[in-house]
């Protein structure tokens, strides 16, 4: 056999040895028993008829297949059940009010979802602010006297179009004097998508759990 086919054989023979490691450095859809079979096949169609491989190297390789073979079937069932356990901490959140640790609000179409924001005292009158990325208030929603505690409100029927931004209250207390509340976004959990990052639907919004900053029973404050 001539150097060239030397050197081939070499190469598939290299593969095949290092294989059995690469479980763990390479995923299942780049590696699989599909392409270990190849490359044996290959072993076997290029190696030397005058120096052929030995059973008991043959019987290895076959070994090592299997065992292949096992581990993708471990890490498969690692990862089904892993799915499982994201299924069932997602489907929690369903029906339930959260509250997220931002302010800023994608408004689309005059519509900006909801927001939350936990007053410190009664006052007569409480104002939502929209304010743009240079600062500027670009719209505010009146929303009239209201108790002490927690609230929400929709942003709807907006004059402002599309764009993000941040919500700031402004309201007056009973004794005339000004004050601000913080605003968060907030809404009903209706969905989730599964999956290696799994995420809650939250009207047109995908959050992760790591945004939640409060979970509420939707009416309760």
């Amino acid at each position: 056999m001539d150097e060239n086919t030397l050197k081939s054989v070499s190469q598939v023979e290299s593969g095949l040895t290092s294989l059995t490691g690469v479980s763990s450095a390479r995923s299942n859809e780049v590696v699989d028993k599909n392409e270990f079979i190849t490359l044996l096949v290959t072993q076997l169609q290029n190696q030397d008829p005058l120096n052929p491989m030995a059973n008991e190297e043959f019987a290895v390789q076959l070994a090592q297949f299997t065992q292949v073979e096992q581990l993708i079937g471990i890490n498969e069932k690692l990862e089904s059940e892993q799915a499982g356990a994201d299924f069932s901490s997602m489907a929690s959140y369903l029906g339930q009010e959260v509250i997220l640790n931002s302010n800023v609000v994608d408004v689309e179409n005059g519509e900006g979802g909801q927001v939350s924001f936990d007053l410190k005292e009664d006052a007569t009158e409480v104002t939502l602010q929209l304010v743009d990325s240079a600062g500027i208030v670009r719209e505010e929603v009146n929303l009239g006297e209201m108790e002490a505690g927690k609230h929400s409100a929709q942003l709807a029927d907006l004059t402002t179009n599309s764009g993000e931004f941040s919500v700031q209250v402004e309201a007056v207390s009973t004794i005339g004097t000004p004050f601000q509340a913080a605003a968060n976004v907030s809404g009903v959990v209706s969905g989730y998508v599964p999956g290696p990052e799994p995420v809650l639907l939250v009207g047109d919004r995908e959050i992760g759990t790591s945004e939640i900053q409060e979970v509420r029973v939707p009416g309760v404050a």
